[in-house]
């Protein structure tokens, strides 16, 4: 089961798929949102076509912080009631968990029930739902993305799995890429990504940035930027007034086109970023997002000690720091290549085979 933002459900529905591909019965229970991405409804669907059964956990939540604890305690008692009937219907040899408040019921009830249980962590620092449910020990392994997770842990068998993430496609040549995006394969090329959802803080950024650009820079250098449902408009109409090369989209489901472009990534820090990031070598400015228990910038923290990215604090973050920072790194090929190889290190390339072959294990008892 998994929360509904791209960062749970995306590890939770490739592990669905793969072991649906390898026959064996799977359902996947996600909290099911007002609006989902493209890619997410894609990815739905492909499970759905593969007959991965699909059910969704419906939370209601409340603009009046005094009303969310009640509101939320109730819901955690609905959410254990029905875990136990769908359990009961279902008859699982394992329950996996994927984060977030609402596994709590459910992983509580599957205990309860005497089903095994596996937790799966995709950031460096534990959530506090996973945390809380480990030190309660209701989990019988916890499979982690990043093996400094480990020093934070109590004691639970713990496997080192790394973060599943969609398969890529096959790689097509740089210059027909290029084409597609309408940019040039000679450009330096930035990479700019707020996460599933975009991030209005990182596109007020880069409007900044633009407008500082020098007339060489305009030139020289082009983006791609995913906004988010916000701003699309405004940042192609900004890119277009400097005669910046520019793609600017919503979303963008064919990340790993962009990647293949890409010199260096504006992006925030969450977990699914710092997989890709490793996945393809890309050097990266990482603004993570402030709130939200802080663990965006523990997975920054972890990409900055080895070498393979800078922090930019949001509350520090101004165009001529970034732009500053853009610039030493366009000038320097050999910083580029270095943070390249170090980023590279954290790759986990069969995370989700890993992942679907120790839920396996879970579930025949051999783990």
């Amino acid at each position: 089961m998994s929360e509904g933002s791209g960062g749970h459900l995306i590890p939770a529905m490739e592990v669905a798929k793969t072991l649906a591909g390898a026959g064996h019965r799977a359902r996947l229970w996600y909290v099911q949102r007002p609006t989902l991405s493209a890619l997410l409804r894609e990815s739905l669907d492909e499970l759905r076509a593969m007959g991965v059964e699909i059910e969704t956990i419906q939370v209601v939540s409340s603009r009046w912080p005094f009303l969310r604890v009640g509101i939320r305690l109730g819901q955690v008692a609905a959410l254990w009631i029905q875990a136990h009937r769908r359990l009961r219907r279902f008859h699982p040899h394992a329950v996996v968990g994927f984060g977030g408040w609402v596994g709590i019921p459910i992983i509580l009830a599957a205990r309860q029930r005497r089903v095994r249980v596996l937790l799966h962590e995709q950031n460096v620092r534990l959530g506090r739902a996973n945390r809380f449910v480990l030190r309660r020990h209701w989990v019988d392994r916890l499979a982690i993305s990043f093996e400094s997770t480990r020093a934070s842990l109590n004691g639970t068998p713990t496997t080192l799995t790394g973060l599943p993430l969609r398969e890529a496609p096959e790689r097509r040549p740089r210059e027909e890429t290029a084409q597609r995006f309408g940019l040039s394969t000679s450009a330096w090329t930035i990479l700019v990504m707020g996460g599933s959802q975009g991030s209005r803080v990182l596109n007020r950024l880069m409007d900044d940035v633009v407008a500082e650009c020098s007339e060489e820079e305009c030139a020289n250098w082009q983006f791609i930027h995913v906004t988010g449902p916000h701003d699309v408009e405004r940042m192609r109409q900004r890119y277009a007034a400097r005669g910046i090369r520019a793609w600017a989209a919503p979303h963008l489901i064919q990340m790993h086109e962009a990647y293949q472009l890409a010199h260096v990534m504006i992006a925030r820090a969450g977990a699914s970023t710092l997989a890709e990031l490793a996945r393809y070598g890309c050097p990266s400015i990482l603004v993570p997002y402030p709130h939200a228990s802080g663990h965006q910038r523990d997975n920054a923290e972890l990409v900055e000690s080895i070498g393979g990215g800078l922090i930019m604090e949001e509350a520090q973050a101004s165009a001529p720091r970034l732009l500053g920072v853009l610039r030493r790194m366009a000038a320097d090929v050999r910083l580029r290549d270095m943070m390249a190889t170090q980023i590279r290190s954290l790759a986990r390339p069969e995370a989700t085979r890993e992942l679907a072959s120790l839920i396996e294990r879970i579930t025949d008892g051999t783990d």
